[in-house]
């Protein structure tokens, strides 16, 4: 499940599946989103949107189906997907609450990076972008 027509896949969804008790949200869904496109997920509220994405971005686990991004599985390697993707919300509770450090030192914690680690890797990436001025 890595490429369609020779071009390889960003993600990759086969036979999709997710339940929440006897609730099914997701019922065999397929994507086949070739690298360097542009996909847009829309439908009605209760579709599965968010359900999708969140199990695509290893925020939740599939009950079934054979699921990739970035070449990587999601079942056997989430680091390497989490590492290879960003994911933000249309809109956030934290927006107008916290900093911009502070929302770094957030996603550092989403991706299990340690107290120390998240502090170093904020600290650079305000640097290198000029924006430590704005942090606060």
């Amino acid at each position: 499940m890595t490429t369609t027509t020779s071009r390889p896949l960003a993600v990759a969804a086969e036979g999709l599946r997710k339940s929440y008790g006897d609730k099914t949200v997701l019922d065999g869904i397929d994507l086949r989103i070739p690298v360097g496109s542009v996909f847009a997920l829309l439908g009605p509220n209760g579709a599965g949107k968010t359900t999708a994405v969140k199990v695509l971005s290893t925020l939740i686990t599939a009950d079934a189906g054979e699921l990739s991004v970035g070449g990587h599985d999601l079942s056997t390697e989430p680091q390497l997907v989490r590492a290879a993707i960003g994911v933000t919300g249309q809109f956030s509770a934290v927006d107008g609450l916290i900093t911009g450090e502070e929302n770094m030192l957030l996603m550092a914690d989403l991706h299990h990076l340690s107290r120390r680690e998240g502090r170093r890797v904020t600290a650079e990436l305000l640097e290198r972008f000029d924006l430590v001025d704005a942090a606060k």
